[in-house]
């Protein structure tokens, strides 16, 4: 019965701590966005709209700008995203503006306006560059760290997969997973840092952080999971080695409760066809083939 409510407990957190859903508020004619000079890309399907928030969240940026026929067009696909658990909020906070102008007939203009979190603003500075200074003390501590970790796990010589097992293994290592944890406050990389604990938004955004930062791309990829006692929503990482991508979870690798001197690869550089017996997720993330041949 323990070993029962502990899994219990652990995807009651998962379910909680992950749900991906954003919320957002709609304002029209907001910015005069016709008058706007920067481009306004022609999305005509939910996939379209989804590689272009998809491409915008890994350049770190605030602001992605999408132009549709009607606004209701645009929410069409937005809904679909959404049902498919696509809408994740990695590396943001939750709250999303939807700002549109539709003053011309057949021509929707819409700008989806996203707070980066700590993560993702330090990000901006490290890797998309976009900014000349960390844009908060917040990030500027996050961001520290993420260099400190990288300088001590990732060295020269190192192959892909060489530098993502040792990031996989030292997020293991060295945090756990926070099982009565509470839900915004454990989904921050800042409180992973601080309090050594968090659940699978945390793991997924360090993870992917770092490999972004050793030179191996990366992805967080959002669904449901399907294992256990029960299900809900979940986060974990798609992983790029020799042109080749995989998913790596490395919150379900990590033991529960806390081994410190365990860590498990059950998850680790897993095909789609495996990934399916306890993972669903939106068919528009890149395709994984197969499980890694070491």
């Amino acid at each position: 019965m323990r070993a029962e409510r502990r899994v219990i407990s652990k995807f009651f957190c998962l379910f909680m701590a992950c749900a991906c859903m954003l919320f957002f508020t709609a304002c029209s004619d907001y910015l005069a966005l016709f008058d706007d000079p920067r481009f306004f890309k022609q999305i005509s399907s939910a996939e379209e709209l989804f590689d272009t928030i998809n491409d915008g969240i890994y350049k770190f940026e605030n602001e992605i700008d999408v132009q549709t026929t009607t606004y209701d067009e645009f929410m069409d696909y937005w809904h679909e995203l959404e049902g498919q658990m696509a809408l994740h909020s990695a590396f943001r906070e939750q709250d999303v503006k939807i700002r549109y102008s539709n003053k011309e007939e057949g021509v929707c203009k819409i700008r989806i306006i996203m707070e980066l979190n700590a993560c993702g603003q330090a990000m901006q500075y490290l890797y998309a560059k976009n900014v000349n200074k960390y844009p908060s003390k917040e990030a500027e501590k996050v961001g520290e760290k993420l260099l400190e970790i990288k300088e001590t796990i990732v060295h020269d010589g190192m192959s892909d997969q060489d530098k993502v097992r040792a990031i996989h293994d030292f997020i293991i290592s060295h945090y756990k997973y926070a099982v009565n944890g509470e839900v915004t406050q454990y989904s921050k990389v800042e409180v992973l840092f601080d309090e050594r604990q968090g659940q699978c938004q945390a793991y997924a955004e360090l993870f992917v952080a770092l490999c972004l930062l050793s030179g191996v791309q990366a992805q967080v990829i959002s669904g449901r999971s399907t294992f256990g006692f029960g299900d809900g929503a979940h986060a974990w990482c798609l992983v790029r080695i020799a042109s080749i991508w995989y998913h790596v979870d490395p919150t379900w690798d990590d033991p529960i409760p806390d081994e410190p001197q365990m860590i498990r690869y059950d998850f680790y550089l897993k095909g789609d066809f495996t990934m399916t017996y306890t993972h669903t997720w939106c068919p528009y993330y890149m395709e994984c083939f197969v499980d890694y041949a070491s």
